[in-house]
């Protein structure tokens, strides 16, 4: 087992990897003095393949319980959701001294989070991520939220877990389209240090994608360690640190919402570092070389997915409602090198537009356009 402390002002806690580790809950719920009045948001899925063993970690701590299952999708993430959650609590009694527990991918945790922000003004939060996605991006931070007419995440929180717990046997089970998606956010973090995440994830490719427990273990931890280093300098993006977080997001967000989210999360986010890899070239904040090498691992994930052609002006209109803009301008994260990462960078529309052309070129035709 590997633990990262994250650390923000407004709490510290732990995040457990491991194979196996869901069977520590119980431990760490009276070892950190938590309610063992439980509420647990879980995923239908989860539940119908995990659900006998997870009710029997959840039993062996409850002194009360109730199990919410909820089938994830980008349309979970709503006001009706929130309302059903706080239903059930409200019908069920539960009070202030109530744990809530996430267990599924980042839909689940989203508005599992949001509720527990809100809920009598704040409960107990654990969060067991299942996804690949969610492990390395959506459980750590403290970011919870749900979309507003069509406009991803416009409405939430921060609010950090009590713990977060990472049983990678979770993650070796999932169908490779998952583990794809996982993967945007993974490459994500390669671009935010020096370059030796990213030559690992590319030489290690294929061995990722077969799963290996040793490798999934280490990439999830390397990528936490990126993650909670930045939050921990910016927890509520209030100097600017924490946007880095986002590169490729106004893209991806876009994407999501033009789609109305029948795109994961994580395929939008690789179509989006190449939008934003292709504006990085076109505003020459990197040079031709560079834009080859920094494109060549999200390529590797392009070729197992589809995306479906977009009108370039339903892009930027979709993306002047990302909640980065200031003064009606679009805020785009950009990359001058690795681990050098631009916020804030406001492009003229002729300079977007080009590099809509030349990313759905290099999407589309399979080719580094340009080069």
């Amino acid at each position: 087992m590997k633990t990262i402390t994250v650390k923000t002002k407004s709490k510290h806690y732990h995040v457990y990897v491991g194979d196996g580790i869901l069977n520590r809950l119980p431990n760490l719920v009276s070892k950190k003095k938590l309610p063992d009045r439980v509420f647990v948001v879980i995923d239908k899925k989860v539940e119908q393949i995990y659900g006998k063993s997870i009710r029997k970690v959840v039993n062996s701590i409850a002194s009360k319980k109730y199990f919410l299952v909820l089938t994830s999708n980008e349309k979970l993430k709503s006001f009706n959701t929130i309302t059903e959650i706080f239903d059930r609590l409200f019908e069920q009694k539960f009070g202030k001294d109530t744990l809530i527990i996430a267990i599924g991918g980042g839909t689940i945790g989203d508005v599992a989070g949001f509720a527990a922000s809100t809920y009598m003004r704040s409960v107990h939060l654990v969060h067991i991520p299942t996804t690949l996605l969610s492990a390395v991006d959506s459980s750590i931070g403290g970011k919870t939220g749900i979309n507003f007419r069509q406009t991803k995440n416009l409405i939430g929180s921060f609010y950090q877990p009590d713990v977060v717990l990472i049983d990678t046997n979770f993650i070796s089970s999932l169908p490779k389209k998952d583990l794809i998606s996982g993967m945007g956010e993974v490459v994500k973090y390669s671009y935010l240090t020096d370059k030796k995440f990213y030559q690992k994830l590319l030489d290690n490719f294929e061995l990722i994608l077969q799963k290996d427990s040793d490798l999934l273990s280490s990439i999830i931890y390397e990528s936490i360690k990126i993650k909670s280093a930045v939050v921990s300098r910016d927890e509520k993006e209030e100097t600017g640190v924490r946007k880095i977080l986002n590169f490729g997001h106004t893209f991806a967000h876009a994407y999501e919402s033009i789609l109305s989210y029948k795109i994961d999360h994580g395929k939008a986010v690789v179509a989006g570092i190449v939008n934003a890899l292709c504006l990085s070239l076109e505003l020459k904040l990197i040079d031709n070389q560079q834009y080859k090498y920094l494109i060549e691992l999200p390529m590797k994930l392009r070729s197992y997915f589809n995306l479906k052609k977009v009108n370039h002006k339903a892009i930027f209109e979709a993306m002047l409602y990302d909640k980065k803009n200031r003064r009606g301008k679009i805020q785009f994260v950009l990359i001058k090198n690795f681990g050098e990462i631009l916020v804030d960078v406001q492009p003229d529309y002729k300079s977007i537009k080009k590099s809509l052309e030349r990313s759905e070129l290099v999407w589309f035709k399979r080719a580094t356009a340009g080069l």
